[in-house]
């Protein structure tokens, strides 16, 4: 993606390890450096890029319903954080559903998944 040093998955994996754990955005930004093997990740980039996804949820379902019906059974639960209302949950459950499907599916769905959002509305994911 232009002007994102990580290809997409990177994003979307952080996502979902945060989502589906009890860690800060913090150690979870260490757990993606230590996984992928890179040299940084910023915990801002979560606190930026999870408001991001919620209006875009809808489309990514779209995109991404085999996979949740393929993959989704074992989903891991949210944690939900103090600070989060009803709707930021039930929106965070859904993107959950999504996001932990594609842990277990090929690291390439990251990326398949952002060509068919663009493809859609001419816009990047991240």
């Amino acid at each position: 993606l232009p002007n994102r040093p990580y290809p997409v998955f990177v994003y979307l994996n952080a996502v979902a390890w945060y989502l589906s754990s009890g860690e800060s955005m913090r150690s979870t930004a260490q757990k993606v450096i230590r996984f992928f093997g890179l040299s940084t990740f910023s915990h801002s980039t979560l606190c930026r890029f999870l408001p991001r996804l919620y209006p875009l949820l809808p489309y990514l379902i779209k995109y991404g319903a085999q996979i949740i019906k393929d993959w989704g059974a074992t989903t891991s639960r949210v944690v939900p954080r103090k600070n989060w209302d009803k709707q930021q949950c039930a929106l965070t459950e859904q993107l959950n559903k999504l996001l932990g499907a594609a842990l277990r599916a090929p690291p390439e769905f990251g990326s398949w998944l952002a060509y068919h959002y663009w493809t859609d509305t001419n816009r990047f994911l991240v």
